[in-house]
């Protein structure tokens, strides 16, 4: 299976990102495809297969161009970094020396803030299969780099961003890599790479929305969601503080299918703060890749589950979608996708008894996210 790749323009401004802003597309079995392009590392297309009646579709949301990715503010498809999701009070110390980070989320930090990895410009360049397979094995991660079911099915593509010492705020010169691979079992792979010269977080996600009947199809409150946790963090002023919440009685008890309207409780003051679900999962996968989420859409057959080696999941509901301008010339509404996005638990860095987001200086670190396409 092959890469190519082809210019991603501006509309307005086609000089100004001239050589900066490409599209890859890689190919898996059959007639799985995937569209990335190098402005946040975004999945802007994902071509899926319906294995009942063979229809393709494109199960996440985005836009046509690279000026409507450039405003916006959903992050659509990026990887989000080098810190997703929030950190209290916009601070935090390493080995006794505090850092003050953006407040762009009331009195918390979200998704780092600007310039960060979802509005960089990421270099690329195709791997081999031999290349791929090698970062893969590479990586270390159990369940993963050991699995022959894992490998890959050709070329992939590795793009790379630098994160100066001090960009908003924190610590180290980070490099990270992100590869997106397609694999032998119709898994298309997120995998992360970092490095930096000082004590410093990292902790990225993949923000892509999905649909599984088609990414302008509408609502996705009726698929069926299981999550394997038993537990939440509990939101303080909308941020973990270190305390859980045991899903067992609570719309968030997806250990067992059920739909993600049931996490849509408005009489749930964790759920209404946001419009709808945005909330941390703990998993229970003890730091080894494997599986710990699936998606169902009965409407179509598609059926997707979510690996990785990472702490949490966060789910969000597409609570703030609307309007029109997206891709295909569609229009989205509210709840018209779920992001299941693979991370460390938010607040981690403030929170002793999480798992600690903080890479040390000259050590590769890796994480993985794959969606496996059923």
């Amino acid at each position: 299976m092959s890469v190519t790749c082809v210019d991603f323009p501006s509309i307005s401004a086609k000089d100004k990102y001239e050589g900066l802003s490409k599209k890859y597309i890689l190919t898996g079995n059959g007639d799985f495809k995937a569209e990335i392009i190098t402005y946040g590392a975004r999945i802007q297309r994902l071509f899926v297969p319906d294995k009942a009646d063979g229809s393709v579709a494109d199960v996440v949301l985005g836009y046509d161009d690279l000026d409507s990715y450039m405003k916006d503010m959903g992050n659509h498809g990026a990887v989000v970094g080098r810190s997703a999701n929030r950190i209290a009070g916009a601070s935090f110390t390493v080995d006794g020396i505090k850092y003050n980070i953006p407040k762009n989320d009331g009195n918390n930090n979200l998704h780092t803030g600007s310039v960060a990895y979802q509005n960089k410009f990421w270099s690329g360049e195709v791997l081999s299969q031999e290349a791929t397979d090698s970062f893969i094995k590479n990586s270390g991660i159990k369940g993963l780099c050991d699995n022959p079911d894992k490998l890959s099915v050709g070329e992939s593509v590795l793009l790379s961003c630098e994160s100066a010492d001090g960009e908003c705020g924190f610590p180290g010169n980070l490099k990270t890599w992100v590869l997106y691979a397609f694999l032998k079992d119709d898994t298309f792979l997120v995998l992360y790479k970092a490095l930096s010269d000082k004590k410093t977080v990292f902790a990225p996600t993949q923000h892509a929305y999905f649909n599984l009947s088609g990414h302008a199809h509408g609502p996705v409150v009726n698929q069926m969601l299981v999550i394997d946790a038993d537990k939440v963090t509990y939101k303080n002023d909308g941020c973990p503080d270190g305390s859980y919440i045991d899903v067992e009685g609570t719309p968030f008890d997806y250990r067992k299918q059920a739909p993600i309207s049931q996490s849509l409780d408005m009489s749930n003051p964790q759920i209404s703060a946001n419009r709808g679900v945005d909330q941390n999962f703990c998993l229970k996968n003890s730091n080894k890749y494997s599986c710990v989420s699936v998606l169902n859409d009965d409407s179509s057959s598609r059926k997707m589950e979510v690996w990785t080696e990472m702490p949490g999941l966060q789910m969000y509901a597409g609570n703030h979608l609307s309007g029109d301008g997206y891709k295909d010339n569609a229009s989205y509404e509210q709840y018209g996708a779920v992001c299941l996005e693979a991370q460390m638990y938010p607040n981690a860095v403030n929170v002793d008894e999480f798992e600690s987001p903080l890479i040390e200086a000259g050590k590769e670190t890796y994480h993985a996210c794959g969606y496996r396409f059923l």
